[in-house]
């Protein structure tokens, strides 16, 4: 991963959202968020084009995960398929941590 180590990326998702550049795109991770109310944990990937403006252009949800425990949460966001068929260690290589 460019910009980051992969495993500090996925260590960070415990405390909050980050973005990384792959082609065109650029892909939000929400961070692990916990819902109180159905006492479950949860972690997005949306999708957006790269432009002028942080998350101008919103593209589509490519993943999404839901479970009661936070460790499985970020287990299934690593071997879980995110997009182009790939898990998130295949991808990121390819892929360039950013602050946007």
């Amino acid at each position: 991963m460019q910009g980051g180590d992969a495993d500090e990326f996925i260590d960070f998702m415990n405390d909050g959202e980050a973005s990384v550049r792959h082609k065109s795109y650029v892909y939000r991770f929400s961070g692990l968020k916990f819902h109180p109310g159905r006492d479950t944990n949860s972690i997005s990937v949306e999708k957006y084009r790269f432009t002028g403006e942080p998350f101008e252009e919103f593209m589509e949800m490519v993943y999404y995960y839901e479970s009661d425990d936070a460790e499985d949460v970020l287990n299934h966001l690593t071997e879980d398929i995110l997009w182009d068929g790939k898990t998130f260690y295949e991808l990121e290589k390819a892929l360039t941590w950013i602050d946007w």
